[in-house]
């Protein structure tokens, strides 16, 4: 792997993907997804400003079956 530089002065990096495995949906074998946002809900009790908030939060569902796999609701947490 090659880090580089973008026109905008960010590093970026040349990634081989050939090497990489496809993601599949666990419930359908679909291999495409689209961008779906999930809330989550913070009661008032833990929430900072003492009340209680909607939280949006990325995460990828299945184009075809609408299925959000495992491993994507993990990501949101981390």
């Amino acid at each position: 792997m090659i880090e580089t530089m973008s026109p905008n002065g960010q590093p970026q990096m040349n990634l081989d993907l050939s090497q990489a495995s496809d993601v599949k949906c666990d419930k359908c074998d679909n291999d495409s997804f689209k961008q779906a946002i999930l809330l989550k809900r913070m009661s008032a009790l833990i929430s900072p400003s003492g009340q209680e908030i909607l939280i949006p939060v990325s995460a990828f569902a299945c184009e075809k079956c609408e299925h959000i796999n495992d491993e994507f609701r993990k990501m949101e947490t981390q």
